[in-house]
């Protein structure tokens, strides 16, 4: 057997959806703050979201801890719609951190990637539930791990250098772009 077939793992499709949070009360969310190398910072609420009128996107998220959900239909806005409002003021390689509204979750993507992320509110047809989110949940790009999203998002930050956030800090890959050597369903 090749190295490579000896270090190459599988992703299993997880019928229910896992509950995978640290915190022990789920946070309120109504709005999201869009602020840092913007040319004019704002504060979006729910409806200025919905209003912005994203559509519904089917993506797959792979959890690093093994599992995934395919096909998932999302209702959101891309983040690049919300970054266009806001204009951008920055130059050079940007990156976005999205918060939580815990105070313990956030992710930190190249602007370029980030942008292709989506804020949503709901999944498969029904409003996003609490424990997975719910009101707002960034997604980042499929090419990455689901850690790289956030759940309760209600900041959006636009730096000029990469800032780990709660699991980009805690694992071996704080990039958390889905390695080639694991096998997706």
């Amino acid at each position: 057997m090749s190295p490579a077939a000896q270090t190459r793992r599988v992703q299993r499709v997880a019928e229910r959806w896992p509950v995978v949070h640290l915190e022990s009360e789920i946070p309120d969310v109504t709005s999201v703050t869009v602020d840092g190398l913007v040319q004019h910072p704002r504060v979006l609420s729910l409806r200025d979201l919905v209003a912005l009128d994203g559509g519904e996107h089917v993506l797959d998220l792979h959890c690093v801890w093994g599992w995934s959900k395919l096909r998932v239909r999302w209702t959101g806005v891309p983040l690049a719609a919300v970054l266009a409002i806001t204009g951008l003021d920055c130059g050079g390689d940007p990156y976005v951190i999205v918060s939580s509204a815990s105070g313990t979750y956030s992710s930190c993507l190249p602007l370029r990637d980030a942008a292709r992320g989506i804020l949503a509110w709901a999944r498969d047809g029904s409003l996003l539930p609490d424990e997975h989110g719910g009101p707002l949940r960034y997604l980042a790009p499929v090419e990455y791990w689901a850690y790289k999203g956030v759940k309760w998002a209600n900041r959006v930050t636009v730096v000029d250098r990469f800032c780990a956030g709660f699991w980009e800090s805690r694992l071996p890959d704080p990039v958390g772009r889905i390695p080639e050597e694991v096998e997706l369903p």
